[in-house]
């Protein structure tokens, strides 16, 4: 019986590609780069800050490390500031919640944005919704290591096998395989096209909230016979 969901951030709940974009953005201009397209932000997300920025530089010609430390703790710093700047939810998400909890399900968010900036933005959208919102931390791998979903069913007394992981991306596919949830969803709204999804070996793929749904439905249905 499926007792919790544990949903990645941008991408997933949160359409945050113009919010990440305009940091990363104003970071390079800072430091006499070239923007980034939307396109390319597509790509280089999905693996914390640190990955981001460094595709980012390293599409403009590169940067030395002690410059690219400056950058990255300039760029965190200018990100908390407002993480929510330009950020919108997508449609449907706020009936996906209010199901899940007419359901007694259990909600949390793993992201690998950085801990302030995912709590903070959690919070502004979705008030109290999520029982656990973790960001990426010191100590903790960050996805698709398991460690941080398997730290977020503690806190919610629950096990893999009773959750579903819901992401956007090749990397929340390895993320909830490797911490061996019921379902691993791949939503297609976010920052991923379906044909990439595939090719990270993708189970469950969704167009709709509605579906997320179905798949718990079918899934418990399963467990009762």
């Amino acid at each position: 019986m499926i007792k919790c969901c544990i949903f990645d951030l941008d991408g997933t709940i949160l359409n945050t590609l113009e919010t990440i974009r305009y940091y990363v953005n104003r970071t390079m201009t800072k430091y006499g780069r070239a923007p980034i397209s939307e396109e390319e932000c597509r790509l280089f997300v999905g693996a914390g800050a640190r990955v981001l920025l460094t595709k980012a530089f390293n599409s403009r010609g590169g940067i030395d490390e002690k410059e690219f430390e400056a950058a990255l703790s300039e760029y965190m710093a200018d990100y908390d500031r407002d993480p929510y700047h330009l950020t919108e939810k997508y449609k449907g998400i706020d009936e996906l919640i209010d199901e899940l909890k007419k359901r007694k399900i259990k909600l949390a968010v793993l992201s690998n944005k950085p801990d302030f900036a995912t709590r903070s933005a959690a919070k502004h959208f979705f008030g109290n919704s999520f029982t656990v919102v973790h960001g990426g931390r010191d100590g903790i791998p960050l996805k698709p290591s398991p460690e941080g979903c398997l730290e977020i069913l503690s806190e919610l007394s629950a096990l893999p096998s009773e959750c579903v992981y819901i992401g956007d991306s090749d990397v929340d596919v390895m993320t909830g395989k490797n911490m061996n949830a019921a379902l691993t969803v791949s939503v297609c709204w976010g920052f991923r096209t379906k044909e990439e999804l595939n090719l990270s070996g993708a189970e469950h793929m969704v167009s709709s909230v509605d579906e997320i749904c179905t798949l718990i439905d079918n899934f418990n249905k399963g467990e009762k016979k």
